[in-house]
């Protein structure tokens, strides 16, 4: 299988590691435009006839084709490999507005293609075994959840912070709590004044009333080192209340704690009943063990025809939807309706989790 990643910038590079640590480093080649970026490949002795600034040299070999280009060029890269007949995988967000993620979506299922958007915190140890324990009914019910994707680091140029950052939580939301959001209200600000975001919160509104909060933004300075972007100070953390135990994972610091409480009705008070606080063993993950999970996952889907649970219509047309209706919110001010469209599922049929 001939793997072609079209982009090497600073998280292309990730990918272009994460390839080589799988095994795939020799089916490897790599189209990049800026030809400065080239020296950040060969100097690790990849050869220099499998690195071209022109994406048609490898185009015709390629079985799949790994997009890590801005966001304002995934729609074109992305549709072209579709068409052609090649598997793709497509770094967050798949595209810059809906109708795009509508068309591609329309493309894989008539196609019969893969295509994996690269929500990689889905694929964290501490995201795994919350699930679970979601599912397991270890919990209670669902009341309240609220992430902070933020950090004092560079604004891109592509797309809001929202869109950029905050949707990772969102998506990993969605994968939590096997559900899209209803409804939201938005608040953005663009103190940089260059059209786009860079301070975002987003509070959403699942079935069954539970609320989860978003924030994001380039202007708070975060708790850590972050692990992607050098120098940027970041917070990465979730917590997920239930009615019987809350979760508090910080994917930074690679620490989860579970809280065993909970409120009862005693003489007509509702009492906090707090009980075992537990630190879970579980395993530590960098961003490239999770980028090399979500590709190897990707290679499988490919092998079995089987549609990746990140696919298309999940983690592209429906975040495309959720991000349009948050940034409406924070325009008009006020809370809005996510109306999720009819998307035909992606071919393959299985969408194994």
């Amino acid at each position: 299988m001939k793997i072609l990643q079209v982009g090497l910038g600073n998280f292309g590079m990730n990918h272009f590691r994460a390839w080589h640590e799988l095994g795939h480093g020799d089916s490897l080649r790599v189209a990049e435009v800026a030809e400065a970026l080239h020296s950040r490949a060969t100097t690790l002795r990849f050869p220099a006839d499998r690195i071209a600034t022109r994406t048609d040299a490898f185009w015709a070999e390629a079985d799949v084709v790994d997009v890590v280009t801005g966001t304002d060029a995934h729609y074109a890269v992305c549709r072209q490999a579709l068409l052609d007949g090649k598997d793709v995988f497509v770094e967050k967000p798949m595209t810059l507005s809906v109708e795009e993620a509508v068309d591609l979506a329309g493309i894989v299922a008539e196609r019969g293609r893969v295509l994996q958007v690269g929500y990689y915190y889905r694929y964290h140890p501490i995201a795994r075994w919350l699930r679970g324990q979601i599912a397991a009914g270890a919990l209670g019910d669902l009341r309240y959840a609220y992430g902070s994707f933020m950090g004092f680091k560079r604004a891109r140029n592509d797309v809001g912070v929202m869109h950029t950052d905050g949707i990772h939580f969102i998506d990993l939301f969605n994968f939590l709590f096997d559900a899209t959001p209803v409804d939201v209200y938005g608040v953005a600000r663009d103190h940089f004044k260059r059209g786009l975001d860079d301070l975002a919160l987003g509070l959403f509104t699942y079935p069954g009333d539970l609320v989860a909060r978003v924030e994001a933004g380039y202007i708070q300075p975060g708790e850590w080192r972050d692990k992607v972007v050098p120098g940027a100070m970041t917070t990465k953390s979730i917590t997920v209340v239930g009615s019987r135990r809350t979760v508090v994972a910080d994917f930074e610091a690679e620490r989860t704690t579970m809280y065993d409480v909970h409120h009862e009705l005693r003489d007509g008070v509702w009492t906090a009943v707090q009980g075992d606080v537990v630190s879970p063993a579980i395993p530590a993950a960098s961003p490239l063990d999770q980028i090399k999970a979500e590709l190897a996952d990707f290679l499988a889907c490919v092998g079995a025809r089987r549609r990746p649970a990140a696919d298309s219509v999940t983690s592209g047309v429906n975040l495309a939807v959720i991000i349009d209706a948050f940034s409406q919110s924070a325009r008009e001010r006020q809370r809005l309706p996510i109306a999720i469209p009819r998307v035909s599922a992606p071919a393959p049929a299985d969408a194994g989790r």
